[in-house]
């Protein structure tokens, strides 16, 4: 059974949502209120999601707290606040988080947020020196090489990797994928592609051919892959 921690400093609603998270069939791992109690449960005990309020007891924040989870575990987070502001969210958004309640909040919002979390798939930044993506995948991280990367291809907030054995949808837009990757070795043919100059075997101004794909090309960007083979 997957194991839930629930960190909320209103004591009412932290049993409210213990008895969700339990009818949804999840076990709830401890409930805690502050920081420090929070951490010293996570360091001893694996689990597979933390609920995590913004406003907490004591100093730290929620945010804070978020972040250290997100720097020290591969754990996924969703943050749970009545706040909505542009500053708030700001900083969310730096910190890796696999959703965002908004309370009030229903039973329907948190299945649906608690399972996209638990089944969801990002990537993290490589480690220094090392050439691959980190990817998560069923609970898994999977590190891809880069040179075992095909194509990359946005889908909405998500891109698709695609390797020769398998293809991953990870949460991530293409432009901060395109961030990670070196970029003498994946050149973006088409505002929806990234391809990996090693694996061409043949292109033209419409597309590209690697293995058995096609890669559209956009007019704009042919001229900068005709140059890089010509050279």
């Amino acid at each position: 059974m997957r194991k839930i921690v629930i960190v909320e400093d209103e004591p009412e609603l932290a049993n409210n949502i213990a008895e969700l998270v339990s009818l949804l069939g999840y076990q709830v791992a401890g409930i805690f209120n502050n920081f420090k109690s929070c951490l010293l449960f996570l360091n001893e005990n694996p689990v597979d999601l933390v609920i995590l309020d913004i406003l907490l007891k004591g100093e730290e924040t929620g945010i804070e707290l978020g972040r250290t989870i997100s720097n020290t575990y591969d754990t996924p987070i969703i943050f749970c606040s009545a706040y909505t502001d542009e500053q708030l969210l700001q900083q969310v958004k730096s910190i890796k988080h696999s959703g965002y309640i908004v309370k009030p909040f229903n039973r329907q919002i948190l299945k649906t947020t608690i399972f996209l979390a638990l089944n969801d798939k990002f990537v993290t930044p490589p480690s220094s020196g090392k050439d691959t993506l980190h990817v998560r995948d069923k609970g898994y991280l999977i590190p891809i090489e880069f040179k075992n990367i095909l194509i990359a291809e946005a889908d909405g907030l998500y891109t698709k990797i695609v390797t020769a054995k398998k293809n991953y949808l990870i949460r991530a837009i293409l432009k901060n994928i395109e961030e990670q990757l070196p970029s003498n070795k994946f050149l973006r043919v088409h505002k929806s592609y990234l391809v990996n100059l090693d694996h061409i075997s043949s292109f033209n101004s419409k597309g590209v051919k690697i293995n058995d794909s096609i890669v559209p090309v956009r007019r704009g960007y042919f001229k900068s892959l005709k140059e890089l083979f010509s050279n």
